[in-house]
């Protein structure tokens, strides 16, 4: 295996290094267990993590294009990747401490997630900076999307541990307590493991972006900014991936939070949720990277996106005792099999479409951004690409956290998801597949 293969590698391990930040902290586990178990009250949670997601997203919309204007200037992607592994690590690590009760600890447990969520997106936009440097010509969208399913593919292992090492066995591995929540706060330390083990080797073996003139990045960036008058069709991709973007991040962020909210799932069952739907993501983002490349970004982009407004449209349709907001059926019954119910089983069959077909639209969006991106200044452009995904990322959350606190009603996070995404894809349907050629 020549360097160059090395470097494709780590490229993807890095991808399969932070998957598990998204599986059990952000989405399954731990967040579920925060609003449910942790504060005690499935809406007030759910608005809680709404707040954060907001704080979050506007420090990732400030932050992240200056990360990207850096990595082109001054050619450190590595110094970048270190920098912000260790407060990802600290945060990480500081989840243990949100032991059921302690409810003096919310605010510090919040900040955690909001370190661990802002170190994570921007190591996202470093990594993502490098995609053009690593892949082999004309297999930007294929390396993007293979980097997706293995991503999954870690997702599922991490999951599976903590299914059959901490939740399922009556005595837990490592002698946790499931009367305190031992197994769901156990995946802050898990996660960070997980990352300082397999996100090193591209912090070793990164290329260096080709040299551009000065080493200013906020001046760099400043003016990529006023060159987007000049680029309507950036302006227009970058629109369309900020409202497509925030939508997919909402309902992937709050999707289990619902779960656990509607039916009283356990770890157990929310661990059951997520394998399924790390499966059928992983086997959607693999083929979505092989139909990317024979019929293009945009197009593969488009067609998922269809089918994410598809199943979350069927997602929001669902309630405690009734379907499409008519039909009265039985609710979930406590201690009752798995997924039994009638309500269960539709949450997971539309969740399933969602989980298809999400990460082949984020995958082939990614590739369409490099085939974009000017040579030579990916960095600065993957940073806005970053910030359009982040920059309304404080709206949707707040949406969520102040329509879940005055309606009392969780599924307004998958409205709201909706919504975001249907704008983005009306907005994306008109960007060019291609820079346009000069003159």
């Amino acid at each position: 295996m020549d360097r160059d293969d090395r470097r494709r590698v780590a490229w993807a391990l890095y991808e399969w290094a932070q998957q598990p930040y998204w599986a059990l902290i952000a989405t399954f586990i731990f967040t579920p267990y925060f609003a449910t178990g942790f504060v005690g009250d499935a809406a007030r949670g759910q608005s809680l993590l709404g707040y954060a997601g907001a704080v979050s997203g506007l420090a990732i919309a400030v932050l992240s294009p200056i990360v990207g204007a850096s990595v082109d200037s001054r050619r450190d992607p590595r110094a970048w990747m270190v920098a912000l592994a260790v407060p990802f690590l600290v945060a990480s690590l500081g989840l243990w401490w949100a032991a059921p009760g302690r409810t003096e600890r919310v605010i510090p447990i919040l900040g955690c997630l909001v370190v661990a969520g802002v170190t994570t997106e921007l190591g996202g936009t470093v990594m993502n900076a490098l995609l053009p440097l690593v892949a082999k010509p004309g297999q930007v969208g294929r390396l993007s999307g293979t980097a997706w399913a293995m991503a999954y593919v870690g997702s599922l292992i991490s999951l599976f541990i903590v299914l059959f090492c901490f939740s399922l066995p009556k005595v837990p591995m490592l002698g946790l307590s499931k009367a305190l929540h031992e197994p769901d706060r156990i995946v802050g330390p898990m996660v960070a493991l997980w990352f300082l083990i397999f996100a090193w080797p591209l912090m070793l073996l990164a290329p260096r972006p080709p040299a551009v003139a000065g080493s200013r990045p906020l001046a760099r960036l400043w003016e990529t900014l006023r060159s987007l008058p000049s680029r309507p069709y950036m302006a227009r991709f970058l629109l369309g991936r900020m409202l497509l973007g925030d939508g997919v991040s909402s309902f992937i962020a709050f999707g289990g939070v619902l779960a656990a909210g509607l039916f009283g799932w356990t770890t157990t069952q929310l661990g059951l949720y997520a394998i399924a739907l790390s499966v059928t993501a992983g086997i959607g983002t693999f083929i979505g990277g092989r139909v990317d490349q024979r019929i293009g970004s945009k197009r593969t982009m488009l067609i998922a996106t269809g089918v994410v407004l598809f199943g979350a449209a069927g997602v929001g349709m669902v309630g405690k005792d009734a379907l499409f907001f008519l039909i009265p059926v039985a609710p979930a019954q406590p201690g009752g099999p798995l997924f039994a119910s009638a309500p269960e089983r539709m949450f997971l069959f539309f969740s399933l479409f969602v989980g298809l077909t999400f990460g082949p639209a984020q995958a082939s969006l990614r590739a369409w951004m490099a085939e974009l991106a000017p040579a030579g200044e990916t960095g600065r452009w993957f940073g806005l690409y970053a910030l359009s995904g982040k920059a309304t990322a404080f709206l949707a959350p707040l949406v969520v956290a102040l329509g879940t606190r005055l309606l009392g009603d969780q599924r307004v996070a998958v409205a709201v998801s909706a919504l975001f995404v249907a704008a983005g894809g009306l907005v994306l349907a008109g960007a060019p597949r291609q820079a346009p050629v000069a003159g």
